[in-house]
């Protein structure tokens, strides 16, 4: 059994201590795999070290009474300077072991050919964690740890790792962190959250997981600046890597990619549309709503989904089979044909879902359009400005502009209302973001607003003209 008692761990830094781990305990006994879900720096890899032994805690016990792996992916044991031959050596005789035999293991096992041979200090990042991990399976151990081993090589290394450790050791004690919860939930049978420094048991993966994502949302999303980009593809490129490195977004479209790959088609398209909700420019994620709607018989949805991965970029060629299927099944062509960015001015390209809800929201103030009307208006083909200016010409809008709402949708369906949506119209007009909020809070009407910020520079909006001259 391995016993954690009241450990804290601190690290000075130069405004003072900072404290990582607080007053953290669990047990771990022979049989059990304990996961752990954390977001970045909630002190998962911290807690795993001090488990090893390679470092101490500020405070608190460890007992260790079963032999512990270092964790696993964790190259910090290794001598550099050496080659991969002379460290495998090394560490076999540490532990009373046949150098030769071992060698001959891993030289199979970790597939690092010549590299072997040459000085560890050459390695990249992937190469070192594959030499640890076959290093990790010539010693055998009672509890192994294992640090983000699923995001090491390839998929076919992943099934020799598996084997490894959950088939021929599925007896040994482990704990488990990982950035992917799937692979949690498929290799533990306990699980704890680590969230500001407390540890959190619990007795099912849902109900971990479920209190890992609350944790996510309560903390402030990654949000990109608002940069008025003149070309499109500019945009959303920023866009997307912004949203690979927001947690919650990651945390959710894992999610939706386990419902996914299990056939539960209605929670997969919960989590992507929640995860979208966040991050809406995120292509790929569209393609992925259109498939798992299509499932549902959902064919307004998937085509809008489809439709919006090819307005933002996707391949159209690509997606023409699927947009065939639910728009005219049977068919090997799309009937109207579908629209994609030429890498041009914003104000030409045509418009994704959350373009014409930004667009519903500046012309009509308008929280959410309905599925039938933005598929009508996708298949229109017309570019984002002359969407506006058919939304300026509706009898429904006011020539003073309509009341600003809180928050718009833009995702179809029932996701969340996003508040930020004033960011996503900045891009879009070409506005200056802080120029813009000024102009708002100081009470302008948004059209004087976003011209004032730069906004709407060239486009074809006349009502917008009408409404600066009525004022």
């Amino acid at each position: 059994m391995i016993a954690v008692e009241n450990i804290s761990k601190d690290y000075r830094t130069r405004t003072g201590p900072r404290r990582v781990l607080d007053n953290v305990n669990f047990t771990l006994h022979k049989g059990e795999r304990l996961g752990v879900l954390g977001r970045n720096g909630a002190g998962k890899s911290t807690l795993i070290r001090l488990v090893s032994g390679a470092e101490r805690p500020t405070s608190g016990q460890i007992t260790r009474g079963m032999s512990v792996s270092w964790p696993l992916a964790f190259g910090g044991a290794f001598q550099s300077q050496l080659t991969g031959v002379d460290n495998v050596r090394f560490i076999s005789r540490l532990y009373a072991q046949d150098p030769e035999h071992n060698l001959a293991f891993i030289e199979e096992f970790a597939e690092l050919g010549q590299y072997l041979r040459e000085p560890v200090m050459t390695y990249s990042s992937g190469m070192r964690a594959r030499l640890a991990f076959a290093i990790s399976m010539i010693i055998e151990f009672d509890c192994f740890l294992i640090d983000e081993i699923a995001s090491v090589g390839d998929a076919r290394f992943h099934e020799r790792c598996n084997y490894e450790l959950f088939d021929k050791r599925g007896d040994r004690a482990m704990m488990i962190i990982s950035h992917d919860p799937g692979y949690l939930r498929d290799h533990c049978n306990r699980f704890a959250v680590l969230d500001a420094g407390r540890l959190t048991a619990f007795d099912d993966f849902e109900t971990a997981h479920d209190h890992f994502l609350a944790q996510m949302r309560v903390r402030e999303p990654v949000r990109a600046v608002a940069q008025p980009f003149s070309r499109r593809m500019a945009a959303i490129d920023s866009l997307r890597r912004v949203a690979h490195e927001d947690e919650h977004f990651m945390a959710l479209v894992r999610q939706a990619d386990a419902a996914r790959d299990r056939h539960d088609w209605a929670a997969a398209e919960a989590s992507y549309a929640a995860a979208l909700s966040l991050h809406p420019y995120e292509r790929s994620y569209w393609v992925q709503l259109g498939h798992v709607t299509r499932e549902q018989g959902r064919m307004v949805r998937a085509e809008i989904a489809y439709r919006t991965a090819c307005a933002f970029g996707e391949s159209v060629r690509v997606l023409e089979p699927f947009i065939a299927a639910v728009e005219q099944p049977g068919k090997a062509a799309p009937a109207i044909p579908v629209a994609a960015p030429d890498g041009g001015e914003t104000r030409r390209q045509p418009p994704g879902y959350p373009d014409l809800a930004v667009l519903a929201a500046l012309a009509q103030g308008r929280d959410r359009l309905g599925d039938d009307e933005a598929l009508a208006l996708m298949r229109r083909q017309d570019g984002i400005e002359d969407v506006l200016a058919h939304m300026l010409d509706d009898p429904s809008t006011t020539a003073s502009g309509a009341a600003l709402p809180g928050g718009i949708a833009v995702v179809p369906g029932d996701a969340p209302l996003r508040i930020e949506w004033r960011e996503d119209l900045a891009r879009l007009a070409g506005a200056r973001q802080e120029e813009l909020d000024a102009a708002l809070a100081r009470g302008d009407e948004l059209f004087h607003a976003l011209r004032r910020s730069g906004g709407l520079d060239g486009w074809a909006v006349p009502a917008a003209s009408r409404a600066e001259a009525s004022a």
